[in-house]
């Protein structure tokens, strides 16, 4: 390690405490610039980072925990698009110590955690460690993700980090025994896994820091047809397969931004794909595949080879990714079969939004994956960028230009607001994920071309604010700050907005006129005062029984009107969770708890909901409507075809009668 390397790092920290980027606490400022740079090739959002930063209390040593299933992360299990043949799933462990060296009882704390961590014979609620919702969470995940794959897991590797201020040339023969010892319980736990313990110093930091995408590339063809600004070539696959790898032989994932398709593992075009690469003697390959589509902003042809600036590929990305997964896993790259590439510049960002709809709009894809195109998604950008505020509608597309986090919000973030303020859903955006509005009704409920533009930037403003003022307020040691804003940010600005306007009736028009600076600091204070008076946790205000209460009581003690405008706001996660298949019917709270009453620990059983039907002498569209209530209210979990799921979609568990417990599905009778 040079020896201003970490004067580099502490620089780069300095910057970011002074940014508050995620908080001015040194220790986390360290923590989040570590994972953001160890896990960048995986190309996440800053959503997918947060979505798996677990430091706090009982995080077992771990700090960040991350699943990856065939180059993608497993957010929501219930909503991903499982391979059927050809997985590979990859877990990446970080640990993070703003140390000015690599510790022994860092490393102590992992090893005590992960022989335990790793035996899924042992269930959750057994594990002697005391751990945490949120690791207890992301294992959950992983035994579920190891079970579904284990028919068709071709490839498993667990990687663990550790990344400190220190130099990686400089470790202890003990603390390097004690890594080899965590390599080992790995292996111990799953069989034919791949187990490496990595060491990340300021050196390795520094050089990640500075390891930029790269968007101007040049492809060799073997031939081109050109009519103006449109391209279209013949590849060799073995120049396409080196196109689309980086230095280090890695896929290039940053250049399929705009490509709303994961890659969906290896279905039957897919497998069609896998075969024809590996029979050399099949009919060229261009022949057979439908090949692939660039955006670019400029291109020129050199000698037998096109220059592309800002390249995105828009169509191919099943292709692409067997392309890459054929040669990565042979020592033989050299094919002279084709790829067909279309290479359309344009530098219309409305052009480009259209030509991404079109040629990812020609097979089954959902509709809310084309919602980055979508006219009011570019109408929200342009506002908010005149505010100073970037809104990444197309993932990572400015940081990759290299603004700062503090300067990007998310869709998921300005949704979770809209949801909050405007649909009166605080305790909903306490843990808004994607999958709250993939369906077309509860995407159009929030994203309304009916709603005045000038609700966002102040929906923003406010949520920032309030970020601002719980930052002053967070206890050190509680946890990941991101945890503790996002428990309490939606209810607070919702509390501030009506005490200042004196009505919690208040509309998208409202928001829109309001003048977001009125609100003092002091006033965002002191109503978080009253919260803390009574909770602050993700549980407490996830509660839409909570936070009603909440409301009434302000509304009883301050005269702030239509506190009842809360209790009675509609559910809009109803079709965006797992569904019924039964029809519910509205019911009210007093019949929903003598149902509660009723019902026997989960998972129920098949015709439960007869003999409870039977007693109360309810109708089942009744019946159902309750345990929708309860399930609102978090008394009882959405269970479908004998699986329980949590609130975030994690499964808890499951009927072992009626589900086969390797794919989760019912059994065949």
């Amino acid at each position: 390690m040079a020896k201003n390397d970490r004067l580099l790092i502490d620089g780069i920290i300095d910057d970011r405490v002074s940014q508050k980027l995620p908080s001015e606490k040194r220790d986390e400022a360290f923590e989040y610039f570590c994972i953001e740079e160890i896990l960048k090739d995986w190309d996440l959002s800053q959503d997918e980072l947060k979505s798996g930063w677990i430091d706090g209390r009982g995080d077992g040593g771990i700090d960040a925990f991350y699943v990856f299933v065939n180059g993608h992360p497993l957010l929501e299990a219930e909503q991903f698009m499982w391979p059927k043949t050809g997985a590979e799933l990859v877990v990446c462990l970080i640990t993070c110590k703003h140390h000015d060296s690599f510790k022994q009882v860092t490393i102590d704390a992992l090893a005590a955690t992960l022989p335990e961590f790793f035996d899924f014979s042992i269930e959750s609620k057994d594990l002697k460690g005391a751990y945490s919702p949120d690791l207890i969470s992301q294992r959950t995940k992983l035994f579920f993700a190891y079970r579904r794959l284990a028919p068709r897991l071709n490839k498993m590797r667990i990687e663990v980090t550790y990344a400190s201020r220190g130099d990686s040339n400089d470790i202890g023969t003990e603390v390097r025994a004690r890594s080899d010892q965590i390599k080992k319980i790995i292996t111990d736990s799953f069989a034919k896994c791949e187990a490496s313990f990595n060491f990340v110093g300021a050196a390795e930091l520094i050089d990640l820091n500075r390891k930029k995408p790269n968007y101007s590339l040049e492809l060799p063809y073997v031939e081109v047809f050109s009519q103006g600004e449109t391209y279209v070539l013949l590849a060799n696959l073995s120049a396409y397969f080196r196109f689309i790898s980086d230095d280090e032989g890695k896929l290039r994932r940053y250049l399929f931004d705009s490509n709303v398709r994961d890659f969906m593992g290896l279905n039957r075009v897919n497998e069609d794909i896998r075969e024809t690469l590996n029979n050399a003697a099949s009919p060229d390959f261009w022949w057979l595949n439908n090949g692939v589509t660039i955006l670019a902003t400029a291109a020129s042809v050199i000698g037998n080879s096109i220059h592309m600036d800002e390249i995105q590929i828009v169509n191919g990305l099943q292709t692409t990714e067997s392309i890459f997964r054929h040669f990565n896993s042979s020592s033989f790259i050299d094919d002279n079969r084709a790829v067909l590439v279309k290479v359309i510049v344009s530098r219309d960002d409305s052009v480009r939004d259209a030509i991404i709809r079109a040629t990812n709009n020609q097979t089954d894809v959902e509709q809310v994956s084309l919602h980055a195109t979508d006219r009011i998604q570019r109408d929200i950008e342009e506002v908010l960028h005149r505010s100073g505020i970037f809104y990444e509608r197309r993932k990572n597309f400015y940081a990759n230009q290299g603004h700062s986090a503090g300067e990007i919000v998310t869709p998921l973030y300005i949704a979770a607001g809209y949801a909050a303020l405007v649909l009166k859903l605080p305790h909903l955006a306490a843990g808004f994920r994607s999958k709250y509005i993939r369906s077309p009704e509860a995407y159009s409920a929030i994203f309304s071309d009916r709603s005045p533009l000038d609700v966002w930037p102040n929906i923003v403003k406010l949520l920032k604010h309030a970020d601002q003022i719980l930052e002053t307020v967070r206890p050190r040691g509680g946890g990941s700050a991101e945890r503790f804003l996002k428990s309490n940010r939606y209810l607070l600005c919702l509390a501030s907005v009506a005490k200042h306007l004196g009505t919690f009736d208040f509309s998208a028009q409202d928001i829109a006129k309001l003048d977001a600076d009125a609100i003092t600091d002091d006033a965002m204070l002191v109503n978080w005062s009253r919260m803390a008076a009574v909770g602050s946790t993700r549980a407490q205000w996830s509660s839409k029984q909570n936070v009603a209460s909440f409301c009434l009581k302000m509304e009883a003690e301050l005269g702030i009107k239509n506190a009842r405008r809360i209790e009675n706001a509609p559910n809009l996660v109803s079709a965006a969770q797992v569904p019924y298949d039964k029809r519910t019917q509205r019911v009210d709270k007093d019949f929903a708890i003598k149902v509660h009453a009723l019902l026997p620990d989960q998972p129920w059983k098949p015709g439960i909901h007869k003999s409870i039907c039977d007693k109360l002498g309810c109708t089942v569209s009744e019946y159902f409507g309750a345990v929708e209530q309860l399930i609102e209210e978090g008394l009882v979990n959405r269970q479908r075809d004998g699986v329980v799921y949590d609130a975030e979609g994690n499964v808890l568990m499951f009927d072992p009668e009626r589900v086969d417990p390797h794919t989760l599905q019912l059994k065949e009778r």
